[in-house]
C-alpha cells in the first residue's frame, strides 16, 4: 500500500523502481505512520473508494483525512527509472517460475485492479517478444505507467539509478530523524536474479521503445543515448 510516514508524506510505490527497497527502509528506519489502499496505488486510484478487509468501502474523503494529517496536502513522494531497464526487470521478474507470467487482477475492476495488469498474457519466453508484445498492446506502456503517478500533485520523483541518495533527500527534505549511513548502506531487496537467457535488445526494438517512451525519457533526465 502507500505508505503515510511520520509527518504525514505519502509515498506512492511504482511496480518495480525500488520501492520494495524503500519500504523496508522507511521501516526498518521506524519512519511509517500507515497505509493507504492498494500496495501500487496511483493518483488516481488514491482518489477513488477502496475496500477495507472488513468490507469496509472507504471514500477519496477519507483517504485525504487520513493522509493529510498535519498538512493541507501530504508531500508526495515515488521513484521511476530509465523504461528500458524497466522493461528489462519486468521481464526478469515474470520469468521466475514462481511468477511464471501469472495474471495481475484486472485493469478494469475496482477491487482487482494492479496497475501492470493491462500486461497480462503479453509474457514471452524471449525478452524481445514480450517487449513487442507490450508494444502491440500499449505502446508507451512505461510512459503511461509513470504518468499516472508523477502527476503534478507529486512534490518529488526521484530515480530507482540514484535510489539511496534520492531517499536521503527526500527525508532531509521533510525533516525527519534517520540514519542517513544506515540508508545509505542498505541491501538492496527484491532485486530480480538473472534468467537463462540473456536480456538483449535488438536494436531496432530499442529503436522503437525508446521512440515511444520519450515522456518517461526526457521529463527525468534521461538520454536516451545512455540507455543500456
Amino acid at each position: 500500500m502507500a505508505l503515510i510516514l511520520e509527518g504525514g508524506a505519502v509515498f506512492l510505490h511504482i511496480p518495480k523502481t525500488g520501492g520494495t527497497w524503500v519500504t523496508e527502509v522507511l521501516k526498518e528506519c521506524g519512519l511509517v505512520n500507515g497505509g493507504l489502499s492498494h500496495m501500487h496505488v496511483n493518483m488516481e486510484r488514491l482518489m477513488v473508494p477502496f475496500k477495507t478487509r472488513n468490507g469496509k468501502m472507504v471514500g477519496p474523503l477519507g483517504l485525504w483525512r487520513i493522509a493529510r494529517t498535519l498538512k493541507p496536502k501530504p508531500f508526495i513522494f515515488c521513484f521511476v527509472r530509465h523504461p528500458l531497464k524497466w522493461y528489462e526487470s519486468w521481464f526478469k521478474y515474470m520469468s521466475q517460475p514462481s511468477r511464471n507470467w501469472c495474471a495481475w487482477g484486472d485493469e478494469k475492476d475496482l477491487f482487482r485492479w494492479h496497475p501492470n495488469a493491462v500486461l497480462n498474457g503479453c509474457g514471452a519466453p524471449e525478452f524481445n517478444q514480450f517487449v513487442r508484445n507490450v508494444v502491440a498492446k500499449r505502446p508507451g506502456y512505461v510512459s503511461e505507467l509513470y504518468a499516472s503517478y508523477a502527476q503534478p500533485q507529486v512534490d518529488f520523483v526521484g530515480k530507482q539509478e540514484n535510489l539511496r541518495a534520492d531517499l536521503v533527500a527526500v527525508l532531509k527534505r521533510l525533516n525527519l530523524n534517520f540514519d542517513e549511513d544506515f540508508v545509505m548502506n542498505h541491501r538492496e531487496v527484491n532485486a530480480s536474479p538473472e534468467v537463462n537467457r540473456p536480456v538483449q535488445w535488438e536494436p531496432a526494438l530499442r529503436e522503437r521503445v525508446v521512440s515511444l517512451e520519450q515522456v518517461a525519457l526526457l521529463p527525468y533526465g534521461y538520454p536516451p543515448e545512455t540507455a543500456a
